[in-house]
């Protein structure tokens, strides 16, 4: 049977029977019946046959309640042969006081002798007995053992409601804390102020304001004023279930608020984020003259840190360190360290880090996980090992699960996943976030196989993935590059019926960018309207990037267009599109149009713009940036330093590259490639041999990158010797097996010294299959040694391999013309017609007063065209005049000669130059870049423009860099 509870209807309690007539012995239970049933038993024999013989005078109980507390365990035999019976009331007062001293003690074992003692004396549990016995198992934590004896109770009172209650809270069962609570109201037993803290404190954890607010009612029914730990559990209740209002309410009502209470409003405050008014409460505090305790400035140092407010926290902390009374302990740095870790700033985070060791506290776990993360965020893996080398000595945090979540994550993103696969495995009581950590570090490390088979095995274990077991597979997968498997995860997790989240929408958006699948990216994007899912930060720039991703740089736009927010993240997602469409100019008005709307670039947009920069030669601009970055200090990452070393590079202000590239604090390998691949693009083959020395007296190990660009060094200088020297290294010294790049960049070199017998018997004996930079290489060198035989030989691979790509065509079209063969570049001419492969106009760009000109060739429409054109015409009358002789076989037409002599005033790169020169002040370096490989009569113009003009004029073309100098080029001719 069950009846309704009076005080919370929704909770059903069963009836309970009314006690028998008879008194009724305690059945024991199984752990009581071994010990009756073994020496236990013979023990308490001898006990029965000396009380039965044993003179009834009382004495010994009375010594016996005399005696210290151990004396009475001690004496337990000499106390119970003393006892009469018959006397029931002594009988419960010397088992009770037994009972209370083994407690007190912990004599588990004597207190289960004693309880049998008890059933084989036939003693009657009355209320006063009976709640002393359940006491005794409660303090022993014996929930099963307590249980069954409450349950056998005829005689409850709230002393036997109030052990079994605190039992359970202790324990974390707060259901069933309350749950019992409102049993023993239904029972009649009204609570006292043992009880209501208890039921106040289940409340507060559960989070459960309404059955807090039933309780704290019923209590105002039954007229219970309550005590000062009562209205403070109260109180607690209040702040843990986000009732702050109602909690100040109480507090101002408190006629006593002692230091405890204050720092409870405080703490609650700065929990819930409103720091403003924990400040407050500390103020008040002061001036209501309680003085604060370590808790206080703890709560008010981690407050500020969490904050970002770290000057003040700092402050705080000193003040702290100044007090008499105590200390700074590992909590207050603790607060200290994970503010500034959690806020960005990881390097301040190691430096109190090694404050707090000087200073000789000692961390705990929660410190050792903040300055791990710290390590981390810094990929700082040597100072990691230090950390964990400390937590191998102290026991207690290697085996610590938050430390080892920590350590997992760390080498996972340092790319040492053998080593956290063996931390992971040492953790012995592994948590949902120990099986998340470990499968996203396989996520970012691209191990499917080894993904797939710890999430079989999570699952064996009964440990069911969430969402963010999900979102760090489809997420990690995305990162890493590999957008197919992010969606297979992707799919997998809408299988198993998980709603996906902003994160999940987010990756899986980023894969379909990554796979160029439009399709399931349309679906993705029609079930967050569908769903009316906030279109902010993650999900908005993941739509802008998949559709970009996709070609559809326009679809991209829109969406931008149409969100109504839009911070940092979503302008750079724009940027960054545009930047990789080729949209250079837009994608630098993109950046001026973000701060006119007051949105602050952060070091993602740098690393987006810098490349625009680079791609338009548009130095000024990327100069601006540069002093951006350094005013608001964000040169602190190598991202940085080397986007800045490429944009230097790339808009032809190679010295400039070098001066960055000497003052970086700390030089990884990828700027050492930037810097040598720099120097190889402008032809300073000597510069890059030495550069790449003085890489290898660093220590560092130069990858296939490296010998790319020094190979292409070589190539674009004809360094012959050199080259061979450094292919042959690679085998020898660095055990690199050499990839098709770096096979072409040989063949490159060979062809372009017109050694053609050397560069085919190479090709035949590669041990790879030649691609198509192999055979451009040999049929750019046919171009420079005019050789229409092996033009044609390299020219039918490249048809096969590309047979889309204009610039081969063209390129044997013009090895045709120079010899001559009109046909036969005729007949290119048709077969591009043939095969529907469209030439790009060329295309030449400028930037002059922070702004980029682009001219095509033969296009009049640019608003300074006539005195372009008059400009045009005056620097053909000069430079004839020193020896310029118009180059008309790079007209491919067969046309008259004065015809193909306009045609060639027409390239777009003159155009530029021409612009620059009335544009510009005299002596301004002129910056011009084209899409296309420079043709042989305009780099023959550009020499002598320089000469006659007095300018240096930097061009770089599809192919590398010119620097026109007084007549003379870089190049030397040889490109």
């Amino acid at each position: 049977m069950a009846a309704q509870c009076a005080l919370h209807p929704s909770l059903e309690i069963p009836v309970k029977v009314s006690p028998p007539s008879s008194p009724v012995l305690l059945l024991p239970s199984i752990k009581w019946r071994t010990l009756v049933s073994s020496s236990t038993v013979k023990y308490f024999e001898n006990i029965r046959k000396m009380t039965s013989t044993r003179n009834s005078n009382d004495r010994h109980v009375r010594e016996f309640s005399s005696v210290p507390d151990m004396g009475v365990l001690d004496n337990v035999s000499v106390v119970l042969h003393s006892m009469d019976l018959s006397d029931t009331e002594e009988c419960s007062e010397t088992y009770a006081l037994i009972l209370q001293n083994c407690r007190k003690f912990d004599k588990a074992e004597l207190g289960f002798q004693i309880h049998a003692h008890m059933i084989v004396s036939g003693v009657e549990l009355c209320a006063f007995l009976g709640s002393q016995l359940l006491e005794f198992y409660c303090k022993l934590g014996r929930t099963d053992d307590a249980r069954r004896l409450f349950d056998k109770m005829w005689e409850r009172n709230v002393f036997s409601w109030t052990s079994l209650i605190g039992l359970y809270c202790r324990l974390g069962d707060y259901e069933e804390t309350i749950r019992l609570f409102y049993l023993m109201i239904d029972e009649g037993i009204q609570p006292d102020h043992y009880i209501f803290p208890k039921v106040f404190k289940a409340c507060s954890e559960l989070k459960n304001y309404q059955v807090g607010k039933d309780v704290y009612d019923h209590m105002l029914r039954i007229g219970f004023q309550g005590n000062p730990f009562v209205i403070k559990s109260l109180l607690d209740m209040l702040i843990k279930c986000g009732k702050l209002d109602l909690a100040r309410r109480l507090f101002n009502e408190m006629e006593f608020k002692d230091v405890v209470m204050w720092n409870m409003m405080i703490s609650g405050y700065a929990s819930k984020g409103d720091f403003k008014q924990a400040l407050k409460c500390f103020e008040e505090m002061k001036l209501a003259g309680v003085k604060p305790d370590r808790v206080t400035w703890n709560s008010i140092i981690a407050g500020y840190a969490q904050n970002g407010q770290f000057e003040e926290a700092s402050n705080c902390f000193s003040e702290m360190q100044a007090l008499e009374d105590f200390k700074p302990n590992v909590v207050s740095w603790t607060a200290l360290i994970a503010g500034n870790e959690q806020n960005g700033c990881s390097s301040q985070a190691l430096h109190v880090f090694r404050q707090m060791v000087v200073e000789g506290v000692k961390p705990n776990s929660i410190t050792i996980a903040s300055v791990v993360s710290a390590c981390t965020n810094l990929l700082l893996l040597r100072h990691g090992k230090e950390i964990h080398g400390y937590c191998i000595k102290r026991e207690e945090l290697d085996s610590d699960v938050l430390v080892g979540n920590s350590l997992v994550d760390l080498y996972t993103k340092c790319q040492a996943l053998e080593v956290a696969s063996r931390i992971f495995k040492r953790i012995k009581q592994k948590d949902l976030i120990s099986w998340n950590v470990m499968l996203a570090g396989y996520a970012l490390r691209g191990c499917h196989e080894e993904a797939v088979q710890l999430l079989s095995e999570m699952e064996l274990q009964g440990v069911e993935p969430d969402i963010v077991t999900w979102n760090g597979l489809v997420t990690g997968y995305t990162q890493y590059g590999d957008g197919r498997i992010a969606l297979q995860f992707f799919h997998k997790m809408y299988n198993t019926g998980v709603e996906p989240d902003t994160i999940t929408v987010s990756g899986a958006l980023a894969a379909c960018g990554q796979v160029k699948d439009f399709n399931l990216g349309k679906e993705i994007h029609g079930f967050v309207i569908r769903n009316h899912i906030e279109m902010s930060t993650g999900v908005g720039s993941a739509l802008i990037s998949m559709y970009s991703g996709c070609g559809l740089l326009e679809l991209a736009c829109s969406v931008f267009n149409q969100l109504t927010e839009r911070d940092v993240v979503i302008w750079n997602s724009i940027i960054t599109a545009c930047a990789q469409a080729g949209q250079g100019v837009t994608a630098l008005n993109m950046l001026r149009e973000m701060q006119f709307n007051n949105v602050k670039p952060n070091m993602v947009t740098i690393v987006s713009a810098l490349p625009a920069c680079s791609r338009l030669a548009a130095l000024q601009q990327g100069r601006e940036i540069h002093q951006f970055i350094i005013r608001h200090e964000l040169d602190r990452s190598n991202f940085i330093w080397n986007a800045l070393i490429d944009m230097y590079g790339r808009c032809g202000s190679i010295r400039k590259a070098r001066k960055i590239f000497d003052i970086m604090p700390r030089k990884d390998l990828v700027s050492w490639n930037t810097m040598i691949a720099g120097y190889g693009m402008h032809g300073f083959g000597v510069d890059a041999v030495n550069l790449f020395h003085c890489l290898r007296a660093t220590g560092l190990t130069p990858n296939h990158y490296t010998f790319t660009n020094l190979l292409s060094a070589c190539s674009h200088s004809g360094l012959i010797d050199e080259g061979f020297q450094y292919f042959e290294m690679m085998k020898s010294e660095y055990a690199i097996d050499p990839a098709v790049e770096q096979y072409a960049c040989m063949v490159d070199l060979m062809a372009r010294a017109g050694q053609f017998d050397e560069t085919m018997k190479f090709i035949k004996e590669m041990p790879v299959e030649p691609n198509a930079a192999v055979w451009g290489s040999l049929l750019g060198a046919c171009r420079i040694h005019c050789n229409p035989e092996l033009a044609e030989y390299a020219a039918g691979y490249l048809f096969e391999l590309e047979p889309q790509n204009s610039g081969n065509y063209i390129l044997l079209a013009n090895i045709y013309s120079a010899a001559g063969r009109w046909e036969d570049a005729a007949r290119i001419r048709r077969l591009m017609k043939e095969r529907g492969v469209t030439k790009p106009p060329g295309c030449s760009w400028i930037e002059v007063k922070r702004r980029v000109h682009s001219f095509i060739v033969g296009d009049t429409s640019h608003p300074l065209m006539d005195a372009i054109s008059a400009k045009m015409e005056s620097l053909y009358s000069e430079i004839k005049e020193i020896g310029y002789v118009p180059d008309t076989n790079f007209v491919l037409q067969d046309v008259e000669e004065d015809e193909k002599e306009y045609s060639l005033c027409e390239h777009s790169e003159k155009l530029a130059i021409a612009f620059g020169l009335i544009s510009t002040l005299p002596g301004t370096p002129l910056r011009i870049i084209k899409n296309l490989r420079v043709c042989g009569d305009c780099h023959s113009a550009t020499k002598f423009i320089s000469k006659v003009t007095d300018r240096e004029i930097i061009m770089r073309d599809s192919y590398r860099f010119h620097h026109f100098v007084n007549g003379m080029c870089s190049c030397g001719d040889y490109w």
